[in-house]
């Protein structure tokens, strides 16, 4: 992983609070809105960094008594995101690379990956996708969201090569110019 996610700078602690929670905090929430979450899951949010997105799972899982994880390398993000969500009480926090969380196999029934995947070295991503089947459960899904420009991001091709080698079958994916967002399926066969 990247430096800047294990010890952000001034700038991009910077960019985070006034691009991903200020001004961007509206993106996060429609595309939450847009997953079709029931609220009772149990999910997993991978790369959570400081919670632009988290807060809007946590208030959606708080509603119906769900339960969110938040991983992300940086205890910096993941003090920050605790702060931004201090008023739910249904958020663990987990800090560290994710094969050495001790997070128990199927565990959750969903995992969210919001701009995350494409910033993990690329030698990395197939154990990491690898280590998220695993915690995933059953017939548990995993929505994905990533860039894939040219000069930020991955192609949906590799995403899509990376779950399929993992066991992932993918459910829906909608290909915009510069997104890549998908669902992916655990399946128990």
């Amino acid at each position: 992983m990247s430096e800047r996610f294990e010890n952000p700078s001034l700038l991009f602690r910077i960019e985070d609070e006034l691009l991903n929670n200020r001004l961007g905090g509206f993106v996060y929430k429609k595309h939450i809105a847009g997953l079709g979450l029931k609220g009772s899951e149990k999910i997993l949010d991978f790369g959570s960094g400081s919670g632009a997105g988290s807060k809007h799972l946590a208030k959606l899982l708080a509603k119906g008594g769900g339960q969110l994880t938040c991983v992300d390398i940086s205890s910096i993000l993941v003090n920050k995101a605790k702060k931004r969500m201090r008023k739910y009480n249904n958020v663990d926090y987990k800090v560290g690379k994710l094969e050495e969380l001790d997070i128990p196999s199927n565990s959750h029934d969903a995992i969210y990956i919001f701009y995350v995947l494409h910033d993990v070295d690329k030698d990395l991503r197939q154990g990491i996708v690898k280590e998220l089947f695993r915690i995933l459960k059953d017939d548990g899904k995993l929505y994905i969201g990533e860039p894939h420009k040219k000069n930020h991001g991955m192609p949906a091709s590799e995403i899509r090569d990376l779950m399929k080698e993992a066991g992932f079958e993918e459910l829906q994916y909608n290909d915009l110019k510069s997104v890549y967002k998908a669902v992916f399926m655990k399946s128990n066969t």
